[in-house]
């Protein structure tokens, strides 16, 4: 069973961290399917196109929910911090995650990783201190 909410600003960081996750994934496809070489059949055509067009829209998406993921992080550690229903405390240094995620408008490279792997790490060290989300009945 889970706990009682102690914040639902997670949902955020956790949609970007899948965003982050799918574009890795698209551009895995990208680049398996060798894009320097031709298509030797439209539908293989259509599939890189296809694969080339997911990354960009998933690079694109993400940069729009960096501010997402910013705000979302800043308050689920603010709120995880200072609850009562535990005794953990997130140490502050989590606090570095969003600031370089803040990067992913100069340099997406470098930003990409520390969303998708930061939010996940986050995340999983958030529910072993605090709890799995109760989902069956919304408060």
């Amino acid at each position: 069973m889970g706990t009682p909410a102690v914040s639902r600003w997670w949902y955020g960081i956790a949609a970007t961290s899948f965003v982050g996750v799918l574009l890795y994934g698209f551009a895995v496809v990208f680049m398996i399917l060798g894009p320097s070489q031709p298509a030797s059949s439209d539908g293989e055509l259509l599939i890189k196109v296809l694969s080339l067009a997911a990354t960009a829209a998933a690079g694109v998406v993400l940069s729009a929910m960096t501010a997402l993921y910013v705000v979302s992080f800043g308050l689920d550690w603010w709120y995880v911090s200072k609850t009562d229903l535990t005794a953990y405390s997130p140490s502050r240094w989590y606090l570095l995650v969003p600031l370089a995620a803040l990067s992913n408008f100069i340099i997406p490279v470098i930003a990409t990783p520390a969303i998708t792997v930061g939010g996940v790490y986050y995340l999983w060290q958030r529910s072993q201190a605090v709890g799995s989300p109760e989902f069956s009945r919304w408060q």
